[in-house]
């Protein structure tokens, strides 16, 4: 067990964060959430032609279960390279995967509840130190009235794999929340919060243990019938133990922020926020920039474009300690060709350290692309999807013997009932 002497600023805002949620999530209450603002990545080995931005619509009253199985042929497991630390090493990957989540909700709409739940088996033929099971559970809910809407949402995960992130094979458990919501004054005015937190342990020697937690609260005004704008504050910590001791690194960062939405039927949904965040870290004070952008845009039952747009602050997990500035960018094109959907991704990553760094430097100054494609079809009438996957990504580092690139290509079927 990990002892600490005192309670930090971001122990204390963990702690009233989660009495909150239990309260929240005690009263079952739902709201039909706002478009989705992105995430930062976790950096772990992704399966190929991963779909961007695309998500299903919960099934109220029913039990929603998916059965996986990917098979795929990875030509660069090790994330090796012929100067690097590790050899390029191919391998062909076995994932099967099981799915499920049940929603309730009331006869009016007023609240809903929800559980989830997921767990998957990594099992490569030849590198079978790279072997793991993931796994994941999570609750929902929220509540929704004439001038009050709350969301809420909260999973434990265990996961384990390859990570850009450190160039290695690492595993972790984290406990992540969000909560947020829309309070109505006026026909035209609202308030708006958001408040989001993870904590992620090491199960791996040698690496640190991180949270982030970020707090947003926002007035919007009804600037027009598709736009609502409006400014509001950001509050964030990211922390990072560190040592034998587990000495505790923070850095926090405040400032403004202006929120846009912007919504046109079902042809285009833009959700939005941009920030000034003035950071307190070990390394000194500082600005920097920050950015969430969410971009659907549906020109027709059969093609449609959706961007993913992030800037923000996290730890790193080495124990050298740190933090990193990072930007990412995810575009990805859906085509309905007869019955079948060809997807078509390009995502582009930039890791900046802030301030002095001690150890791995490279990890941390990098950029990673890839690009993917996947082409998918209904087997077996609609309950069974089959699809061709391909990616290819690119790992440039500071320090070259730290770069690297590799292939995919694979196959996989979801049946759902």
């Amino acid at each position: 067990m990990k002892l600490r002497s005192d309670c930090s600023s971001s122990q204390r805002l963990r702690f009233f964060y989660h009495a909150f949620l239990c309260y929240s999530l005690a009263q079952q209450a739902s709201a039909q959430q706002s478009a989705e603002l992105p995430t930062l990545p976790s950096g772990f080995y992704e399966a190929a032609a991963t779909v961007i931005g695309q998500s299903e619509e919960p099934s109220f009253g029913q039990l929603d279960v998916e059965l996986g199985l990917l098979t795929q042929y990875d030509s660069n497991v090790t994330l090796g390279s012929p100067q690097g630390r590790f050899a390029e090493e191919s391998d062909l990957l076995i994932q099967p995967s099981l799915k499920s989540s049940f929603q309730l909700g009331s006869g009016t709409g007023d609240w809903r509840f929800g559980v989830k739940g997921n767990v998957a088996r990594m099992e490569f033929q030849e590198l079978d130190r790279f072997n793991v099971t993931n796994y994941s559970f999570g609750l929902n809910g929220g509540y929704q009235s004439k001038r009050l809407k709350l969301s809420l949402d909260s999973s434990y995960a265990s996961t384990g794999g390859l990570n850009r992130f450190v160039g290695n094979f690492f595993e972790q458990t984290s406990v992540s929340s969000r909560l947020t919501g829309d309070y109505t004054i006026s026909p035209k005015s609202s308030l708006e919060l958001s408040l989001r937190q993870n904590s992620m342990e090491s199960e791996t020697a040698g690496f640190a243990d991180t949270t982030s937690t970020t707090f947003r609260l926002a007035g919007l005004w009804q600037a027009t019938p598709l736009i609502r704008l409006g400014p509001g504050f950001r509050y964030g910590v990211r922390t990072a133990e560190i040592g034998g001791q587990f000495q505790e690194q923070e850095l926090t960062t405040a400032g403004p922020v202006l929120r846009l939405n912007y919504k046109l039927s079902t042809k285009v949904n833009l959700s939005s926020v941009v920030g000034l965040g003035f950071v307190d870290s070990p390394s000194g004070d500082d600005e920097l920039l920050n950015w969430q952008l969410g971009l659907n845009y549906r020109a027709s039952a059969l093609w449609g474009l959706n961007l993913r747009m992030i800037r923000d602050t996290q730890a790193t997990f080495f124990a050298g300690g740190g933090f990193d500035q990072v930007t990412n960018f995810r575009l990805g094109y859906t085509r309905k060709i007869r019955s079948a959907r060809l997807n078509l991704g390009v995502s582009y990553e930039d890791r900046e350290p802030q301030g002095s760094t001690q150890v791995f430097n490279g990890f941390r100054d990098s950029r990673f692309l890839s690009y993917t494609a996947s082409l998918g079809f209904p087997v077996f009438g609609d309950e069974v999807d089959l699809k061709l996957n391909f990616a290819w990504r690119d790992f440039d580092s500071a320090d070259t013997s730290q770069s690297w690139d590799g292939f995919q290509s694979g196959l996989s079927l979801a049946w759902v009932f």
